[in-house]
């Protein structure tokens, strides 16, 4: 790595040391022939800008952390983190990932490791495990907070979530629209968290309204959003025999999809000649065989939120809290048959 100083390039280059910063920064007009002849001086002495100075200076480093579960095999909270990477760039700003395992000592110890680091925001993903006053303690540092998914009811908190209740009522009336009278849920367990409950009643609720009551057998929720217990869902669903196995399924994992997917292979079921499947999340929806129709989340808008809640906060002076709850919307892989009702 190059050695070289502002004050080398400045020379190299014939110019103040002022509009080095200029062009360095990208702030401010500098003639264009002038600023080409700084970008080759710095290009030619491998001048690398010195940016801890700068954020100790300015008392701004451009970091935002990224704090969500560490959960082999999530790649939901995979794709929201390139979101918010993506968006965060062309604020010139820097997503850093931090995992944490689901212990509250542990992630408030991330916490206070991210404010002694001088983060400029924190944006939570998924679960928040740490407890209410450890949040606050964050916020009255003047460093913004952004809960994505899950968010916990604190003051001083925005919160970018997406309606659990819509995406399962889309899911229903796609079925409906096709025929399928007989459907069948897998979804993981309900919590204290409202996002499994949600999906249950917007699905469930939508066959109610049309007065259909759904068997409860045909309802599996499994312990985890996990590709085991997506084929354990699946297998008692499809042990009752072909005469009560519903027509059609909804499942609201793409990790849970993957491993009743393999379930149904293996009973030599096909889809959708024999089951037709709407999945959530879409990410491994669209690489399965065959491709799965799914319930997108909006990942690029949550990552424009997201970044733009923050720089609310930080660069204009924000003070009240926001929420927003983006809307889920329908990716049709042809996995829905139609079916005579």
């Amino acid at each position: 790595m190059s050695n070289a100083r502002i004050q080398d390039v400045a020379a190299h280059a014939g110019v103040s040391l002022a509009t080095i910063t200029r062009v360095v920064n990208n702030r401010e007009y500098v003639a264009p022939q002038t600023r080409e002849r700084v970008q080759q001086s710095i290009k030619a002495l491998g001048y690398v800008p010195n940016r801890m100075a700068k954020a100790l200076k300015n008392s701004r480093t451009g970091i935002i952390g990224n704090v969500m579960p560490l959960v082999v095999g999530s790649i939901v909270n995979s794709m929201i983190s390139q979101s918010l990477r993506n968006t965060a760039a062309s604020y010139g700003l820097l997503v850093l990932p931090m995992y944490t395992e689901p212990d509250p000592a542990r992630e408030e110890h991330l916490l206070q490791e991210l404010v002694g680091r001088m983060v400029e925001g924190i944006i939570f993903t998924n679960s928040v495990r740490a407890g209410r006053n450890t949040i606050k303690e964050v916020i009255s540092n003047n460093i913004p907070v952004i809960m994505v998914e899950r968010p916990m009811d604190v003051t001083g908190v925005d919160k970018v979530v997406w309606d659990n209740i819509a995406g399962s009522t889309i899911a229903a009336s796609h079925f409906f629209s096709q025929g399928h009278r007989s459907v069948g849920f897998i979804g993981r367990r309900l919590g204290a968290e409202r996002d499994e409950q949600d999906r249950l009643e917007g699905f469930v609720g939508y066959y109610q309204k049309a007065g259909i009551k759904l068997r409860e057998k045909n309802i599996r929720l499994a312990s985890e959003y996990d590709i085991e217990y997506g084929y354990r869902a699946m297998k008692d669903i499809i042990a009752q025999g072909s005469k009560n196995r519903p027509s059609g399924c909804y499942i609201t994992s793409d990790t849970l999809l993957c491993g009743a997917l393999q379930c149904l292979y293996e009973a030599g079921i096909r889809v959708p000649e024999d089951l037709s499947i709407i999945s959530h999340d879409n990410t491994y929806s669209a690489m399965c065989s065959p491709p799965i129709t799914t319930v997108a989340i909006p990942y690029e808008e949550i990552g424009n939120t997201a970044i733009s809640m923050f720089w609310e906060r930080r660069q204009q002076n924000r003070h009240y809290d926001k929420t927003v709850t983006l809307s889920p919307f329908l990716v049709d892989r042809n996995s829905v048959l139609p079916r005579k009702p």
